[in-house]
């Protein structure tokens, strides 16, 4: 974004314009510390009018718990000011293990209510009495801003998030096209750093579709029915992902087997090609989708006649396979972008199944733990020396941990945060010793205020500078020490400079300790926690205890841990990441375990083929690979796979049941033994 962009300049001028009405409202109504109005706006203030109105709500519910909990637990526990630290670094952990359980934005209310409780509780520890006023006072200050906030971004030039929405699912789509149509007209060996950078934006749409979703809630009606579509649909862009690697690992393998392709598979790519490089509308699938669907009928026809072997024809018929997959992905994606402007917004949206989200609760109790030392060794830093301003250090750590707990190293932006206040302070003292001192007016205030908040304002609205913009514009009017009985202070500024700074190191300190992880750190406890999922589902086919909903929410888990692995690998290439993938494969497996075990369980009983041992040598090496992610599947693995293999190829040649379940364990073969050729039956063997 451009510094000076019309929607740049239009945010700075809202969110300043807001700002100073927060404030004036404040000062009107003599409460205790503006500065936390003038704060809130600009931390509640977004570019757009519906994420705005959300993170204004959410902000409020979590100032509501944080003053909430201070109001149960003071009484008990202000005559003790190490239990009293206890019990809020707890609450603070708590919260914050709370909230890294929700990926979408509604995280921030339990976040907040955490750090708020030690923004709220801890200044006043030494004058009880006043505590009750502090609370309520915040609550009204905050309540005064995200009000604000929320009506000017609303109703001045208001910003809509739904195109942004619409736009978004359809670059999903039209990345994976792009991508489609590279895979199949560039030699596979011949792989773009562009076509990576597709892969990883695609791993990233999932969770940015669903941010948008949740914002996009608070901007009316017929926001709520798009949602309620996008919501139904985009799902099925999930498999995007899986479906064009699929597509490339197949036509890799094609490649290195030297596998001509028949006239008339060669006829239907073209066909496919042309159909999906049509423009940027694309027409009716049906045409395509029966080209494909025929193309496999004819190729189980070349195999029956012997015209091709069986490793050939099942290769060629997955490849088409995965191609018809992205149409029926297309037909969703087109039947969203068809309806989303007909339909009117008349109903409420229904919500987007979320659950089976990747949860790595042992982070979440790091990151948690983290917080909670952090704040209470600043506690303790503040209760042993004595220092009346030393509160802002544990309210420093405590904001410090909880938001950059997301990250798996939290020290570079935790350094910028430092860098961030160190500018404040800077300005801080410039405004106190210079500037301020001139002002006798409210209006001389607002002059001397709006150029430095306007111009952060264009830093906020910047993506590349919004963090450290950010920082700055809510540190400012706390160290200036803003309220109805303002007095500039030199000495209260340095005061808190330094009680910040010290907040700052200490949680800086415990966090590259204890919680700084690389990203293939928590990669790999993701393929690994896929590995365990992996596992379980194959445990429970075999005990016929599965079903197509648990094979369906087995291939969502594992693609939701396949978009938190992608972008990491991408940035932090481990070798021991490296070679222990990235789950799609394990995806497919799992799939394909179902597919060929408990759909066709008739046909393989009706043969007497028993499948047990194979499941068990795979649950063996998924166990030996959970331990170690560069174990290869074993010999006595690839064993059973070809004498199943064999079994079935004979039968399907007899029998037309038995060449889907010969499909798909040629396809569970794949996975696991990509570069073995089709086996051959040994001399004597039985025929089945």
């Amino acid at each position: 974004m451009k510094w000076f962009s019309k929607n740049a300049v239009l945010f700075s001028t809202k969110t300043c314009l807001a700002a100073f009405l927060a404030f004036f409202i404040a000062l009107d109504l003599n409460l205790e510390k503006p500065a936390w109005s003038l704060t809130t706006v600009f931390v509640a203030s977004q570019l757009y009018s519906a994420s705005t109105i959300s993170k204004s709500v959410f902000r409020l519910l979590g100032t509501l718990l944080g003053g909430l909990f201070i109001f149960l637990i003071y009484p008990a526990t202000v005559q003790d000011p190490v239990l009293f630290s206890f019990c809020v670094s707890l609450w603070v952990a708590v919260c914050l293990y709370l909230s890294l359980h929700d990926r979408t934005p509604k995280s921030y209310v339990f976040m907040l209510a955490g750090y708020s409780a030690a923004i709220m509780g801890f200044p006043d520890v030494t004058t009880p009495s006043s505590i009750s006023y502090t609370v309520i006072s915040r609550i009204e200050e905050i309540t005064v801003a995200i009000v604000c906030s929320s009506l000017v971004h609303r109703l001045l030039v208001p910003v809509s998030m739904r195109n942004l929405l619409e736009q978004s699912v359809d670059t999903w789509y039209q990345n994976a096209r792009k991508l489609c149509s590279e895979l199949i007209t560039v030699m596979p060996k011949d792989k773009s750093l562009e076509r990576e950078d597709i892969l990883i934006q695609m791993a990233n749409f999932p969770l940015n579709v669903e941010t948008l979703i949740t914002h996009c809630v608070y901007e009316g009606d017929a926001a709520r029915k798009l949602i309620r579509l996008i919501s139904a649909q985009y799902q099925h862009l999930s498999y995007l992902l899986p479906t064009l690697t699929a597509i490339e690992a197949r036509l890799n393998l094609l490649a290195e087997q030297q596998i001509r392709f028949p006239d008339y598979v060669a006829q239907t790519f073209q066909q496919f090609l042309l159909w999906l490089n049509s423009g940027d509308k694309i027409g009716d699938t049906g045409p395509v989708r029966d080209d494909l669907t025929q193309c496999q009928a004819q190729l189980k026809s070349a195999w029956a006649r012997g015209d091709l072997n069986a490793e050939e024809s099942i290769l060629l018929i997955g490849l088409l396979e995965r191609l018809l997959n992205f149409i029926r992905i297309t037909d969703a994606w087109q039947s969203v972008s068809a309806r989303v402007s007909e339909l009117p917004g008349d109903r409420a949206p229904v919500k987007s199944a979320r659950a089976h989200r990747h949860i790595d609760k042992g982070m979440l109790l790091l990151s948690s733990f983290t917080a909670f030392l952090a704040t209470f060794v600043s506690c303790l830093f503040w209760i042993g020396s004595g220092w009346i301003d030393g509160a802002t250090a544990p309210m420093m750590a405590a904001v410090l941990c909880s938001f950059f707990a997301v990250m798996d190293s939290p020290i570079a932006p935790m350094k910028l945060f430092l860098k961030g206040v160190v500018i404040a302070i800077v300005i801080s003292v410039l405004y106190v010793v210079m500037l301020i001192p001139q002002t006798i007016t409210f209006e001389a205030l607002i002059l001397c205020l709006a150029p430095g908040l306007l111009a952060l304002g264009l830093v906020i609205a910047n993506p590349s500078t919004n963090l450290i913009g950010l920082i700055i514009a809510t540190q400012i009017p706390g160290f200036i020490g803003m309220s109805h009985h303002f007095k500039p202070d030199l000495l209260t500024i340095i005061n808190a400079a330094i009680s910040t700074m010290v907040g700052i190191a200490i949680a800086v300190l415990i966090t590259a300790l204890i919680r700084n992880k690389r990203p293939s750190w928590t990669a790999k406890r993701a393929v690994r926690k896929g590995l365990r999922d992996l596992l379980q589902f194959i445990n429970e086919i075999e005990r016929n205890a599965s079903s197509l909903l648990a094979r369906q929410q087995f291939v969502t888990r594992t693609l939701d841990k396949v978009n938190i692995i992608l972008p990491r690998k991408r940035i932090d290439p481990d070798p021991d990441l490296m070679s222990g993938g990235n789950l799609i494969t394990e995806a497919w497996l799992g799939a394909n375990c179902y597919d060929f075990y408990a759909r066709h369980r008739e046909v393989l009983e009706k043969y007497r083929i028993d499948s047990g041992q194979m499941f068990h040598e795979l649950g063996l090496f998924l166990k030996r690979r959970m331990k170690s992610l560069e174990t290869k599947p074993h010999q006595d693995l690839l064993d059973e796979l070809d004498q199943l293999l064999l079994r079935l190829e004979t039968l399907a040649a007899q029998d037309n049941e038995a060449f889907i379940p010969l499909f798909h364990l040629f396809n569970i073969r794949l996975s696991l033994f990509p570069l073995q050729r089709w086996p051959e039956r040994q001399p004597g063997a039985p025929l089945y």
